[in-house]
């Protein structure tokens, strides 16, 4: 239930500069590294009952912080730079990139429902490094351009570079 009251209220679109918004979503990237790593722990341990209370918490913790980037760092940008089609065009590559992470992802958990161990640490392992990546991308570049006031033309080289 609690789940379903902060989908709701992270659908809502902010299309306003916030000034807390990055350090909410570096928070949130915290949390998501944090289960990560008590997954790694239960993997290790061999406690499937803990690391599937762990995978289910990981999956709606991800789908929460995907919705509030997708209605609050993305709504803004897309409205920041909405004169600039080349600019907006590079902003929503990137915004495809992390909603076909988050599909990946959850095809990876609906297909590991029977929970192999030892095939679920081999694929998790892969889901890891890229969400890392992914993670660097955002808190590196993204953020960055939602905190300053880049020209459109460095905003377009740095998310081309990227």
């Amino acid at each position: 239930m609690i789940f379903h009251i902060k989908k709701f209220f992270r659908g809502k679109k902010n299309k306003y500069f916030q000034n807390e918004l990055i350090e909410k979503l570096n928070k949130e990237h915290q949390k998501l590294f944090e289960v990560v790593g008590k997954m790694d722990e239960a993997i290790e341990a061999k406690d499937i009952k803990k690391l599937k209370k762990l995978i289910k918490i990981f999956k709606q913790e991800l789908e929460l912080h995907v919705l509030y980037e997708d209605t609050n760092l993305y709504e803004h940008l897309y409205l920041r730079y909405h004169y600039y089609p080349d600019v907006r065009v590079e902003i929503e590559k990137k915004h495809n990139e992390i909603k076909d992470i988050a599909g990946v992802v959850e095809n990876f958990i609906n297909s590991h429902k029977d929970l192999d161990l030892d095939k679920f640490k081999i694929e998790f392992e892969v889901i890891k490094d890229v969400l890392v990546k992914r993670v660097s991308f955002e808190e590196d570049v993204l953020y960055e351009i939602y905190d300053t006031n880049k020209k459109p033309n460095d905003v377009l080289l740095v998310l081309k570079k990227s």
